[in-house]
């Protein structure tokens, strides 16, 4: 029998449904050796923790207890807290390097994008598939809220929702895979040797470029947030998506990966403009600008 006694716990991220915290424990075996270990618990109090629980411990079990192209090693669920215990990632993200020098990063998205091209890979994961409504419902949900926030935009934001739609119901037709479902910088923890991505609420069976979209759309749009330019992070959308099919990604995927990233746009500025409303929202015709020229291209080659 072990014994473990809590040294430090901190808050990482105050949440009324996802709240997360970090213990530094000590454990001690029977023989009396002692030993350190940091555990991440995150707060499941909607749901799906034990999903989350799963998932994880599923992932390691094809191949993501890799030691470069990882996971989190879930060390357990307690149901009555509704807390998963998890092990501690890196913790430097890739958003981090978005807000530094950003072509300097490029070497480390092309990592981040093999680990995608794995997870597409994952046999018999056995993940629910997406809904075949589930983009309409999103768009039907941001369209018209966006178009009453921005009423000089309205005509226009309903015009680039229908396409859209249009655009998704194109790639609709690629094989299901495994996805994360909310890929993008935030969610990438990083150090010189290992690329371990957390935060799987929202994964399911779906279209691969689901998550090659939603990626580029929240590298140009976080990029521009921090920079205050949408191609500042243009050499990492072409290096994740070059090494994305190099690393065994479907090259279908990439091609319908416009569609996704127009999506990724409308879920952004949803939650800019009407969810959290920015101060200033002078960037929003350029934005609207690039969901369109997203619409227009015919495929990331």
């Amino acid at each position: 029998m072990r014994c473990v006694s809590v040294d430090r716990t901190a808050v990482l991220h105050a949440s009324d449904s996802r709240p997360v915290v970090r213990w530094e424990l000590t454990v001690e075996s029977e023989s009396g050796r002692q030993s350190r270990l940091a555990v991440v618990g995150k707060g499941f109090l909607l749901g799906g923790g034990e999903q989350a629980w799963w998932l994880l411990r599923r992932l390691r079990e094809v191949g993501f207890d890799d030691p470069a192209l990882r996971v989190p090693q879930p060390y357990g669920y307690d149901p009555a807290r509704r807390l998963l215990a998890q092990e501690e990632a890196p913790p430097q993200t890739l958003y981090e390097m978005l807000r530094g020098d950003v072509p300097i990063a490029t070497p480390t998205v092309r990592r981040v994008a093999r680990w995608l091209a794995r997870l597409h890979a994952a046999p018999g994961v056995g993940l629910r598939e997406l809904p075949t409504d589930f983009e309409r419902s999103k768009l039907a949900e941001y369209g018209p809220a966006l178009a009453t926030a921005l009423p000089g935009e309205a005509d226009r934001i309903t015009e680039l929702v229908d396409r859209t739609l249009g655009r998704l119901a194109e790639a609709g037709a690629d094989t299901p895979v495994v996805t994360h479902g909310d890929f993008q910088p935030k969610n990438v923890h990083l150090d010189p040797s290992r690329v371990v991505v957390i935060d799987f609420d929202r994964a399911a069976s779906a279209p691969a470029a689901r998550d090659l979209g939603h990626f580029v759309g929240q590298i140009e749009t976080m990029g521009a947030a921090l920079h205050g330019d949408l191609g500042v992070a243009s050499s990492w959308v072409a290096a994740f998506l070059d090494e994305y099919v190099a690393g065994g990604g479907s090259p279908g995927a990439v091609q319908s990966t416009p569609g996704y990233v127009a999506r990724t746009f409308a879920e952004v500025l949803y939650y800019r403009v009407v969810v959290r409303p920015v101060p200033d929202a002078s960037f929003v015709p350029t934005w609207l600008d690039a969901w369109e020229r997203h619409l227009l291209a015919e495929a990331h080659a």
